[in-house]
């Protein structure tokens, strides 16, 4: 059984159109994976002490540690200071770190 010609650029239309889909996505699932140093920074110095900033950054072990030892205080000045780190560093090695 032959395609005819319309049939032919019906499915290389089809096959395109899948491949650009593929692509959008996966660009799309980049973007997400991608972390705010601000956001980071400000959850850090604010909500430092109950380790919100390394469970958004994809800590959560650091985080509960963080959770168990919030009535210490401890973590709110360990937190402060990594508020500041974070703003300090570069953008391009935030993201190395914690992409």
């Amino acid at each position: 059984m032959e395609l005819t010609e319309q049939e032919k650029k019906k499915i290389e239309a089809e096959e395109h159109y899948r491949h650009e889909m593929r692509q959008s996505f996966t660009a799309s699932s980049d973007l997400s994976t991608k972390k705010s140093k601000i956001a980071a920074a400000l959850l850090a110095i604010f909500l430092g002490d109950f380790g919100i900033h390394k469970f958004y950054l994809g800590r959560p072990i650091q985080g509960i540690i963080y959770l168990l030892f919030f009535w210490t205080g401890i973590p709110a000045i360990i937190g402060f200071f990594e508020g500041i780190i974070y703003l300090c560093i570069s953008d391009a090695s935030f993201q190395a770190k914690y992409k």
